[in-house]
């Protein structure tokens, strides 16, 4: 009898509550969705070019989008893995369902000193925010050139493609370019995910 009021208390703290225990591997999964649903790149094992492409110019504008998201998503997704916090609390968000993390240890206690309960509360902020939260801790545990090159690459991602594709369309931009896709994105993309597939 007192193991089944136990179970119940247990599950009652659980209800109307959201766990993101996971949520770096939910965020790796999004990322390979993204980078890939555009049929200009695969995924096998590796990120490598399509064997066809076939292109009008809002889907192409919709890959460079997605594609870019990705490269924020991916590295977001490498810095919880490797407990490097960059969420930030939300102000006057204390609505919707709580959060919790009943599995990690360190996002629970990641949760508790920034006072977030709700999942609503949970602000995790632009790509150009992550990435100097990045710079701070997380690029200094790799190798410097490996560093340097994240860094770079999201910069220019940043400065060409990222904002400009996502809250405007620009018929210049309506063209996929597979020679940046090799030189900026794939590189990047291969260097996170091998980062990410990384034993802790």
């Amino acid at each position: 009898m007192i193991k089944k009021v136990k179970i119940k208390l247990s599950l009652s703290n659980t209800l109307n509550r959201i766990d993101i225990s996971d949520i770096d591997e939910k965020n790796y999964q999004y990322a390979l969705h993204l980078a890939t649903i555009d049929k200009v790149i695969v995924y096998d094992k590796i990120f490598k070019p399509a064997p066809i492409i076939n292109h009008n110019k809002f889907k192409s504008v919709d890959f460079w989008r997605n594609i870019s998201l990705s490269i924020e998503i991916l590295l977001k997704a490498c810095m919880l893995k490797y407990h490097f916090n960059f969420f930030h609390k939300r102000a006057n968000a204390e609505y919707g369902p709580k959060v919790i993390a009943i599995n990690n240890e360190w996002l629970a206690k990641t949760l508790k000193e920034l006072d977030i309960s709700y999942i609503a509360q949970i602000n995790t902020g632009t790509i150009s925010t992550t990435l100097k939260h990045a710079e701070k801790e997380f690029l200094q545990q790799i190798d410097p050139q490996k560093s340097k090159l994240i860094q770079e690459m999201i910069y220019i991602i940043v400065k060409t493609r990222r904002n400009r594709n996502t809250h405007f369309f620009f018929p210049n931009q309506a063209k996929t370019d597979i020679s940046e896709v090799e030189m900026i994105y794939l590189p990047l993309l291969n260097l996170l995910g091998k980062i990410y597939d990384s034993k802790k």
